[in-house]
């Protein structure tokens, strides 16, 4: 993607001596962002900094393993301050829909807003329906983050090979493959990403060989690096809430139609309660109900796009920080699905064995916005989910306590995370007995 789409991050993470450097900790990167990580793991609310440090850790080797592509390029945009009078979207039902808007007046320095704000210029519409094989409701979509070779997938025959050999493998039937777009590092590389480009050609391909079966699971950032601050997220949220970035969704959006990808799921600033991100929501209220509003602006942006039938998938990580959903929920009309992603590794006690059930109940868990899901009337997704290298290791436990909660409730799609890289367990002939397990609940024949 963006001029480096066979030197990603993820494919040097593949390597074997990437992952003994990864092990040893020796790469100066991964030093770096210990120290980083470690110092601002205090900010969280509701957290033990110290389990914080070692749980972040691991997110972010396996974020960073992800990833397709990877920027490194920050700036900071000034902090605007002031009073102004503001719209806050409500909440108006599932499935979309017109949306209501309430007026009040706050001022850019307050941390006690609490719904998301956006200045009266900028007041975001309720989006269209959508549409494709996963459904805003139990479609049960079967996805998959495939184990990506080193200098990706150089057809649509490796990666159908790919696809194929899991099916196989786990007797089931994927019909959607997981793809990041984070990592650019600016509007015009985040509007026209690699995806929608030659190197996304064997995505593209897969899904223009069965357009009505199969689809894409888009991973966006809702801003490119450049505009990344960890420390004051205020810098963009502002003007991303003053909807100074919808053009920026229009354009990504009508790329992704003219691409043939028009009916993908659109992961929309997922994991935003972590602060590996770089669109993370931020600390206080007021930054968490304006990247709400932010979250909705880009919506109505993509959905400007003609020909667009996107799903829109609100998508926290399990357990990361202790903060109301509803601080950073930008509203019913602008969310199709609301998705976890959810290892098997606890957030708060990495290190400790925990069974489905202890997992689950954690505070903020996957019974925690399974219960908001069903609050809002909205269908639940788990766009990542995977075993993780311990200390559970082979779990079957983990897999059928997911299969479980994804045959009774109302579950869009969920996507097993089949990388090998950071925590991530590749299923195979090293976890027979999670193989059994998922062969079990998952497998089509």
């Amino acid at each position: 993607m963006y001029g480096m789409s066979l030197g990603s991050l993820k494919h040097l993470f593949l390597s074997n001596t990437a992952r003994k450097l990864m092990t040893l900790g020796v790469t100066t990167s991964m030093l770096v962002a210990m120290v980083s990580l470690d110092a601002s793991a205090s900010s969280f609310s509701g957290r033990n900094s110290s389990s914080l440090s070692t749980a972040t850790l691991i997110k972010l080797a396996k974020e960073t393993a992800n990833r397709e592509h990877s920027g490194v390029v920050r700036r900071h945009r000034p902090l605007q301050t002031g009073t102004t009078t503001t719209t806050a979207p409500v909440a108006a039902g599932g499935g979309g829909g017109a949306s209501a808007t309430s007026t009040s007046t706050s001022t850019s320095t307050s941390t006690t807003t609490s719904s998301p704000t956006t200045t009266t210029t900028a007041a975001p519409s309720a989006p269209t329906a959508a549409g494709g094989p996963i459904i805003a409701g139990p479609s049960r979509s079967e996805c998959l983050e495939p184990d990506t070779p080193n200098g990706g997938f150089s057809s649509l025959a490796s990666l159908q090979s790919t696809v194929s050999s899991f099916n196989q493998e786990t007797h089931s039937n994927v019909t959607c493959l997981l793809a990041y777009l984070n990592g650019t590092q600016t509007w015009a590389q985040w509007e026209d990403p690699w995806i929608a480009g030659a190197p996304g050609t064997p995505f593209t391909s897969w899904v223009a060989e069965a357009p009505q079966t199969r689809q894409l699971v888009l991973q966006v950032d809702l801003i490119p690096t450049n505009l990344a601050n960890i420390n004051n997220p205020l810098a963009w949220e502002q003007s991303c809430a003053a909807g100074d970035f919808d053009s920026y969704a229009t354009q990504l959006g009508d790329n992704l139609v003219a691409a043939g990808l028009q009916s993908s799921v659109i992961r929309l600033g997922p994991e935003m309660n972590g602060n590996w991100e770089n669109d993370s929501m931020g600390n206080t209220t007021q930054e968490q109900n304006l990247w709400a509003t932010c979250f909705a602006n880009e919506v109505t942006g993509l959905r400007q796009a003609a020909g667009e039938h996107f799903l829109i998938d609100w998508n926290p990580n399990a357990c990361t920080q202790s903060v109301p959903y509803s601080n950073f929920y930008p509203g019913n009309a602008y969310v199709d699905i609301i998705g976890l992603d959810f290892y098997d590794v606890s957030c708060e006690t990495p290190n400790t064995v925990l069974t489905f059930a202890q997992l689950n109940n954690e505070a903020y868990g996957l019974a925690s916005i399974q219960a908001f899901a069903t609050a809002q009337g909205k269908p639940m997704s788990l766009p990542e989910w995977g075993l993780a290298t311990g200390p559970e290791g082979d779990d079957p436990g983990y897999i059928e306590g997911v299969g479980a909660a994804v045959a009774n409730n109302d579950y869009a799609f969920e996507a097993y995370f089949d990388a090998g890289t950071g925590i991530g367990v590749i299923l195979g002939p090293g976890t027979p007995l999670s193989l059994t397990a998922f062969q079990k609940v998952f497998g089509s024949s």
